[in-house]
């Protein structure tokens, strides 16, 4: 194992194994780019919260929490998983770019006629899933679920291209244009869901078509039915896993919103506090694949034990962060209809689930570089069922904090099976690195968190001082793996 790096700046933590400091420092030199755009939807929620909570009444900010669970449901469901294969398909396939280029123009035309078939047939399947009827709402959710899909799809190859300034900047357009004019909408036209949601449906529709413009113009796109079938063999299995990976956050939305009386709003701001580490991690994955995806197939365990480490350092260390300044993050929304105290133990638990979403996501690049993704289809949901199905449990035992549980056991069961399928199907399997510094700090910060108070002086100081303490070891244990490449026994 790794022996703990103590130091005057901060708390002992395991020093991260060594990296290769290309590999290292490409995936969080690089990956630091791409959280911009990956965090830009998130850090975008946190920016209009306050805002959309106070400018519009909560039935309507349910309504609006529901809907951006459409639309981001809807934009995997239409783009077919095709957003997961072209990276890939960039990367390792006889195709290259001009392939790439080609599926995405093909998975552009497929998002947009699904999403008419989606609006055509609303007042059928909202009832039913949803527990709503089919209005204007929804119709503007599948507009934007369309054009986010564009923009998933201009990403992904972007991503293969290592391109990481027009692929934040897209992120930049859908996540901020769109609520900015969702806003002005809302002070023109008056506080309801609809005004807010037309400006966000603008906002990725503008961005999808920048997006496919972008791609259209790095060079001849190669449009064949070959390239398609491919792309299909390795993304269409992975709806069902892009789906319910989204669901570990957006359905606990909809459980609160059912068994908590319309708590979805509370819900939603709570689940979007706490995610805030995972969405950093998953944009530190759009750097990491690749670097897996480029290596020899000999060499990818070997990348994968350099790099784990340290990224599960940050993960914990932006989680625990989370954790410790909760009360302040949760008092983004008006605490007459969102209180702190309720909101901080679900925000420090949810948080948690960075940990386990690093190993989620090694173990995937191993799935998805063998091109053997049907299993995901079935792992992840399962997965995911278990975290639905302890929310919809704990939210009647004790509130709105199994939201928060439900969450984090989503996120367990994901790194557990993925690290099973990815055993079985890839050409060398790998294991995670053991990591009982990381991980024990990991419990220690989580449950601070959720049980330190959230009001008074002592618990102030205590949450305050802890949050600087794990900062501050953090940054220089992983400024000392990346200075030193000194290879510590056996990881983090």
């Amino acid at each position: 194992m790794s022996a703990a790096a103590p130091g005057p700046e901060g708390p002992a933590v395991d020093a991260p194994a060594a990296a290769s400091p290309s590999a290292t420092r490409t995936v969080l030199g690089r990956g630091s780019l791409y959280t911009l755009a990956t965090a830009g939807p998130a850090l975008a929620a946190l920016a209009v919260i306050p805002v959309v909570t106070r400018a519009v009444p909560p039935v309507e900010y349910n309504l609006v929490a529901v809907a951006t669970v459409v639309t981001q449901v809807s934009f995997i469901l239409v783009a077919l998983g095709l957003g997961a294969a072209i990276t890939r398909q960039y990367v390792l396939d006889a195709g290259g770019a001009a392939g790439a280029r080609g599926v995405v123009l093909q998975g552009a035309g497929i998002a947009a006629v699904l999403a008419a078939v989606l609006v055509a047939t609303g007042g059928a399947w909202s009832p039913l899933v949803l527990g709503r009827p089919f209005g204007s709402e929804l119709v503007l959710a599948l507009v934007a679920g369309a054009g986010g899909a564009w923009t998933v799809l201009a990403q992904a190859y972007l991503r293969g291209a290592d391109r990481p300034v027009p692929f934040v900047l897209l992120a930049v357009v859908a996540s901020l244009v769109g609520p900015a004019a969702g806003m002005v909408a809302v002070a023109v036209t008056g506080p309801t869901a609809v005004a807010y949601l037309a400006g966000v449906a603008g906002g990725y529709v503008l961005a999808g078509t920048a997006g496919l413009v972008v791609v259209l113009r790095a060079g001849r796109a190669e449009v064949t039915r070959r390239g398609l079938r491919a792309a299909l063999r390795v993304g269409a299995p992975t709806v069902p896993h892009q789906v319910a990976l989204y669901l570990a956050l957006a359905g606990l939305v909809v459980v609160a919103d059912r068994a908590l009386d319309g708590s979805g709003g509370a819900a939603n701001v709570a689940l979007t506090i706490g995610a805030g580490a995972t969405v950093v991690t998953a944009g530190l994955n759009n750097a990491w694949a690749p670097v897996v995806y480029r290596a020899a197939p000999a060499d990818r365990g070997r990348v994968l034990d350099e790099t784990t480490p340290v990224i599960a350092l940050v993960a914990v260390v932006l989680a625990g962060g989370v954790a410790l300044l909760a009360p302040w993050l949760v008092r983004l929304a008006p605490s007459s209809h969102y209180p702190p105290d309720v909101l901080v133990p679900v925000v420090a638990v949810a948080s948690a689930a960075a940990l386990p979403s690093v190993v989620y996501l090694a173990s995937a690049h191993l799935v998805f570089a063998c091109g053997r993704t049907w299993r995901l289809a079935l792992s992840t949901p399962a997965a995911v069922a278990g975290g639905l199905a302890a929310a919809t449990w704990l939210t009647g035992v004790g509130g709105l904090v199994g939201v928060g549980v439900g969450y984090l056991v989503s996120y367990l069961l994901l790194a557990a099976l993925t690290t099973v399928v990815q055993r079985r199907v890839a050409d060398r399997p790998w294991s995670p690195p053991a990591a009982p510094l990381t991980t024990t700090l990991w419990l220690a910060v989580s449950v601070a968190g959720a049980l330190v108070p959230a009001d008074g002086d002592v618990a102030t100081v205590a949450r305050v001082g802890g949050a600087a303490l794990l900062g501050a070891g953090g940054l220089f244990a992983v400024r000392r793996a990346l200075r030193t490449g000194v290879r510590a026994e056996g990881g983090l």
